[in-house]
């Protein structure tokens, strides 16, 4: 078992990382739940002054102007999803055009899996990782059944390795003639690996395979360039974006594909220009803007808006490493402590082959994880076994992370969290 001098050990090394890798951004500018340590960022991050700042201005102009807010003014609502995109692109990579701000995750996804899902006699295959997100799956099932394809002959799994984790070069190896289409996240949700997207998509452009990416676990913690490495994306933008709960998604397009015909057609997706001739038949943007369907929700993006106004000056490269620094220590204190108590690391350990969340396997992860929470410290668990911890780079510290695992290690010598194993006591959402 660890001993005073394990933890004495590790307290002296947070504190000499924490000097050696100061924070990003102000430690007020988010507002991490008082009393306790987050470390569910990858789920929800928390909110901040400049996100709630955004949404009171936008509460004061439809106070002020009503619906004139959407053409007066500097910043009329009509173009609101193309600002926030604006903004955005930089963080991600992505050229003028090539991005849009718009609904959720799942109807993005949808919309570009209805809108590039070419099958043909030969190639009719949607390549998926198996224990994907499931609405991932969801939706490449609901489109499979919708075009008269039985998802136990059109899905072609990719399974993990003994070691949980998938292999890249079985990855490439199951873009075969058969398959058209493949959706494929940038980090797994689970085991918090992250995959070489540019090598991946590459791969498949040589197949003949074209990539949905789901990059809701790696935008706002990596340096994605997306216009350089893929050519279609889908990512969410409440997780390290810290966008807030629900806020809008977003999708990628490579310019190469525009302007597209999307399979869903809403008025929001049309020219701005033509929009509001109330025409009958669709003028469709020339842009990524085309996939958007209904009238955006203007709170939602001025959220979106305010917090991403937190990575100014800050180089994602930089985000990246301190992610890496502190997921890196993480692995090494529960190693440590937590190992003695049948804890697994069930992350990557190469830092370049993980996201911005480390995964602990244990038997009882989901009592460990309420037991957690009672004390303040926020995860999450995810069946069978794992619980999820990512010192989001923005806002947490090596001392955040040291004191969680001991935490952790706490619970298992006492046996605290003994009162959470029935499944009756278990929270529905984790």
């Amino acid at each position: 078992m660890s001993t005073p001098h394990t933890h004495h050990a590790l307290a002296a090394e947070a504190a000499a990382l924490d000097l050696a890798w100061p924070r990003l951004v102000d430690p007020h500018a988010l507002q991490v739940p008082e009393g306790t340590l987050y470390l569910d960022g990858n789920s929800l991050g928390p909110s901040s002054a400049a996100a709630a700042g955004a949404v009171r201005a936008a509460l004061d102009r439809w106070a002020a102007v009503g619906v004139l807010g959407w053409s007066d003014g500097d910043a009329p609502w009509f173009h609101a999803a193309e600002r926030t995109a604006a903004r955005l692109a930089p963080l991600v990579g992505a050229e003028a055009g090539e991005l849009v701000v718009a609904g959720t995750t799942t109807q993005l996804l949808h919309q570009l899996l209805a809108t590039f899902y070419r099958p043909t006699a030969e190639r009719f295959r949607i390549v998926i990782e198996q224990g994907a997100f499931p609405t991932d799956r969801h939706a490449v099932n609901s489109l499979l059944a919708a075009r008269g394809q039985s998802p136990a002959r059109a899905v072609a799994e990719v399974a993990p390795s003994a070691q949980g984790f998938l292999d890249i070069d079985e990855v490439a190896a199951a873009f075969r003639p058969d398959v058209q289409l493949a959706v494929l996240p940038g980090v797994v949700y689970t085991t918090g690996q992250r995959l070489p997207i540019a090598r991946l998509d590459a791969a498949a452009r040589r197949a003949g395979v074209r990539i949905v990416w789901d990059l809701s676990h790696s935008v706002g913690l990596v340096p994605h360039r997306l216009h350089d490495e893929v050519e279609l994306a889908v990512f969410c933008t409440y997780k390290y974006l810290n966008g807030g709960p629900g806020s809008p998604a977003a999708a990628f397009v490579h310019r190469a594909l525009l302007p597209i015909a999307p399979a869903h057609q809403g008025w929001w997706g049309q020219d701005k220009a033509a929009q509001f001739g109330m025409r009958e038949l669709w003028a469709g943007a020339s842009d990524a803007g085309a996939l958007q369907l209904g009238t955006p929700s203007v709170l939602a993006l001025a959220a979106l808006e305010g917090a991403l106004t937190l990575y100014q000056g800050v180089a994602m490269e930089d985000v990246e490493a301190r992610a890496g620094m502190l997921t890196d220590f993480l692995c090494r204190a529960s190693d440590a402590l937590l190992a003695p108590w049948g804890v697994r690391v069930a992350t990557p350990r190469e830092p370049r082959g993980r996201g911005g969340h480390v995964a602990l396997a244990h038997p009882d992860a989901p009592a460990l994880s309420l037991a957690l929470r009672q004390r303040r410290v926020i995860v999450d668990y995810r069946p069978p076994n794992l619980l999820r911890l990512a010192p989001a780079p923005l806002y947490t510290d090596a001392a955040d992370v040291l004191a969680a695992v001991a935490c952790l290690a706490r619970i298992l010598s006492s046996g605290g969290h003994a009162a959470f194993a029935d499944p009756a006591a278990r929270a529905a959402v984790t």
